[in-house]
């Protein structure tokens, strides 16, 4: 009987510790996940001499599955529609990829992401609408809640309010659970990673909560 207690001690040590690598997988995984449709949005930006925007879920609607699940962690990257000149046509955006899921348990964290951009000194993200790929509905219905970082045809990540100040971002991700109706998701174990873009399109990352809350 004490052996086999032994054992089980062991193996829930053991079970506790897997889970804790598979978070922090996960956390690694959506970092370089991120950091790259950053890079994407930056290069269409440039590429077509236009605004181009990284999206992310906000809308929240625990009531539909597929709101729900994207909640904080469904990604897309859209541009400003032009015309065949090339001319921006009234600030309409069309979003030119097919959407990327966080690893499971991973939330972008905009509470994380602005308190850093307050800090550092760089622009913190602005809330637009549009149709994401993949919803049901149609009209004024289909339109969905997003945070949004801006890249403008020179390649510079803008702040939300004004082109003019605060070139650069921050993003925060952190892994948890989001009780149902609830706005924000609770870490579990200060488990948050991210990354700084600065004005040249360059990236600081930080791999620990240490090193996020060293930038703070």
């Amino acid at each position: 009987m004490a052996v086999m207690m032994v054992i089980a001690i062991l193996l829930s040590v053991a079970a506790v510790g897997i889970q804790n690598i598979d978070r922090g997988q996960a956390t690694t995984t959506a970092l370089a996940v991120t950091e790259s449709l950053f890079d994407e949005a930056r290069s269409e930006a440039v590429g077509r001499g236009t605004r181009a925007r990284l999206l992310i879920h906000k809308e929240l609607n625990d009531k539909e599955l597929e709101d729900r699940e994207r909640y904080l962690s469904y990604m897309c990257v859209a541009v400003e529609s032009t015309d065949q000149e090339g001319d921006a046509r009234g600030g309409g955006w069309e979003i030119i990829t097919r959407g990327t899921k966080l690893p499971s348990g991973v939330y972008f964290s905009p509470e994380e992401s602005e308190r850093v951009a307050e800090k550092v000194g760089v622009g913190k993200p602005g809330v637009m609408s549009i149709d994401l790929p993949g919803e049901g509905t149609t009209g004024s219905d289909a339109l969905k809640e997003c945070y949004y970082f801006e890249f403008n045809p020179e390649g510079v990540c803008v702040d939300s309010e004004d082109a003019g100040l605060a070139p650069g971002a921050a993003v925060v991700l952190i892994s948890g659970t989001r009780p149902r109706d609830e706005e924000e998701p609770k870490i579990m174990k200060n488990n948050k990673v991210g990354f700084v873009v600065w004005r040249n399109g360059r990236t600081s990352i930080f791999r620990s909560p240490e090193q996020i809350d060293l930038a703070q």
